[in-house]
């Protein structure tokens, strides 16, 4: 199946990203349709009509700082790049109090905070070409030292603060240590073991681990190494540990599975092996870094992401405001402009003189401060959570983190609604009062255990309804026994993987290509196989009718389904999910 059909012909799609050089172009290209968005002053971004939480004047200044992700390491060896100069009178013009395109005060928690990371690291890869007078410098300083007297969440924005003060050490401006050395002790309570990180919570384990606490603190690594060799030397061995498990989230070809929040950052996902090649963490063969990092990149470039005018929009697989968190304004895309910091390494440094490799992974492993097994095949990877949760309300976290498993090709769905049809309940089970047609699957767990090649969980979907739930991976399939205890009548539905249910060029699957059975559905189609049998407590099959633009990954998808109506008691049921991906 070609899921990678973009009706727009642009320039970036064209390049082959197998060297430097077309890494750099990719870059290049990527910025070039925002040439025309810069506000006046050139310190801000106008690049869509739509809202995040945090307003306009912040989403038009984070526009402006997110291409600095890419811009600032591709200076250091392209200092005559025709941005720079803009870039710097944006920098000058944002910090400067007097001028109309001034920033302004930042408050607690300001996202404004957040985009002052970028800058720090052009300061600290770029101070040089910058060329800044004594009165820029002053002014500079003066707005990014906001960050030492506000608030921040206890997460990995502590590292924001960390970066402005690591950029102020290193260009010999006054800094507050004391603060940089509390930020850097508090982060240390975040690690967990074997090289892996919470964000602040302990049951959140998504790409905030790779591309932001490990990413930051490589970056650390690599510019405080000198003032900090000690944790420097923590950073990097860490994130040596975290690149085996992280590898079992990509296919061969560099396809990340989607999961958790923040997706829209799309290429985001591989910016932990580039930070790796810039720290010099030889964690892995060079070739498979490399290959993670242009694998990713080229897979992402191939798919609809893009607008008519070249601009990223957000969404996943294509543009999709549904999947957004209230965190996303029409700028947050180009986060993804991390993956580019392996342009800060010169042409010879052996990331880019190695032949790209693909590792040698088995098909199962527990990775246990993750609380998941991930299985995989040459075609697909499979993540399997077993005790992950989101406590923040931003926007569809049961979908992105509770579900049984994710998968690389089939994706996973949001809600539009509540129905069956509306609540697209893929990969998990979802639970109605008896009649009501009204279902919600798991928010938070009771308990949850690894064993060994398969996991266990616990939770309350509603009121007096408690699920157990044995998932075993065997892969493609997977078995799930569940036990459920309620007080009174309940429908569940137990959703499989939502299967495309177009090919690439738009012809919709034969219906005649649906088989049916008894207490089973399979739906066979040419690029992919989507089939539950209920093995155990009978159940009704369906093939629902996902409301469109509920699944990340295929805007028209079908959800093989098992529906039981159940009465008070407690109750076994049994189903063998298949998801099996041909195109």
């Amino acid at each position: 199946m070609n899921n990678t059909h973009n009706p727009f012909d642009l320039p970036i799609r064209r390049s082959p990203l197998r060297t430097r050089r077309d890494v750099e172009e990719a870059l290049l290209r990527l910025l070039a349709p925002v040439e025309s968005r810069f506000t006046p002053g050139d310190a801000g971004l106008c690049l869509g009509a739509f809202q995040a939480h945090y307003g306009t004047a912040a989403a038009q200044m984070e526009g402006f700082s997110r291409m600095l992700w890419g811009l600032a390491p591709l200076w250091v060896h392209r200092r005559e790049d025709r941005w720079l100069p803009r870039f710097r009178r944006g920098l000058v013009h944002g910090c400067d109090p007097a001028h109309p395109a001034y920033w302004g005060e930042v408050a607690d928690c300001d996202q404004r905070i957040v985009e002052m990371a970028a800058i720090a690291l052009t300061l600290m890869l770029d101070g040089g070409a910058l060329a800044l007078t004594g009165a820029e410098a002053e002014q500079i300083h003066a707005w990014l030292d906001q960050v030492n007297r506000r608030v921040l969440p206890h997460n990995n924005w502590l590292f924001f603060r960390v970066l402005v003060n690591s950029a102020f050490r290193l260009l010999g401006w006054p800094f507050d240590g004391a603060r940089l050395e509390a930020d850097l002790d508090e982060l240390e309570g975040f690690f967990l073991g074997d090289g892996w990180y919470c964000d602040g919570e302990p049951t959140q384990m998504d790409y905030y681990i790779p591309f932001a606490m490990h990413y930051y603190g490589l970056i650390y690594a690599a510019c405080m190494e000198g003032h900090d060799p000690e944790r420097s030397r923590r950073f990097k061995a860490r994130a040596a540990r975290f690149a085996g498990d992280f590898l079992y989230w990509f296919e061969d070809g560099g396809r990340a599975v989607p999961f958790g929040r923040s997706l829209t950052y799309r290429f985001g996902q591989c910016a932990f092996f580039s930070a790796l090649a810039f720290a010099g963490v030889e964690a892995l063969p060079w070739g498979v870094v490399k290959s993670r990092v242009l694998g990713c990149l080229r897979d992402w470039l191939a798919q609809p992401i893009f607008d008519a005018g070249g601009l990223l929009t957000v969404g996943y697989a294509y543009p999709n405001l549904l999947m957004s968190e209230c965190y996303n304004a029409p700028g947050s895309p180009y986060w993804a402009c991390k993956a580019f910091l392996c342009l800060a390494l010169p042409e010879n440094h052996p990331f880019w003189t190695a032949q790209e490799a693909v590792p040698g992974l088995e098909p199962l492993r527990a990775i246990p401060p993750a609380r998941m097994l991930a299985a995989r095949d040459r075609t697909q990877v499979q993540l399997f959570p077993a005790g992950q949760h989101c406590v923040n309300e931003l926007g569809h976290c049961a979908a992105k983190y509770e579900k049984l498993v994710y998968s690389s090709r089939f994706g996973f769905s949001v809600p539009r609604g509540d129905s069956l049809e509306e609540g697209a309940f893929d990969c998990c089970l979802a639970v109605s009062e008896a009649g009501r047609g009204q279902y919600r699957m798991q928010r938070g767990f009771q308990a949850f255990r690894l064993e060994g090649d398969r996991y266990w969980r616990k939770f309350s979907p509603l009121p007096g309804v408690e699920v157990e739930v044995t998932v075993t991976p065997d892969f493609p399939a997977h078995r799930r026994e569940y036990l459920i205890t309620t007080g009174r009548p309940i429908d569940i539905a137990d959703g499989g993987f939502a299967i495309p249910a177009e090919d690439g060029d738009g012809r919709p699957a034969s219906p005649g290509l649906v088989e049916w059975e008894p207490h089973g559905v399979a739906a066979r189609f040419p690029w992919a196989v989507s089939a539950i049998r209920c093995l155990s407590g009978g159940g009704e099959p369906l093939l629902v009718k996902a409301w469109p633009n509920t699944n990340l990954l295929h805007p028209l998808t079908r959800i093989p389904t098992i529906r039981l109506s159940l009465p008070p008691g407690r109750h076994r049921v049994v189903t063998l999910v298949t998801g099996e991906w041909l195109g």
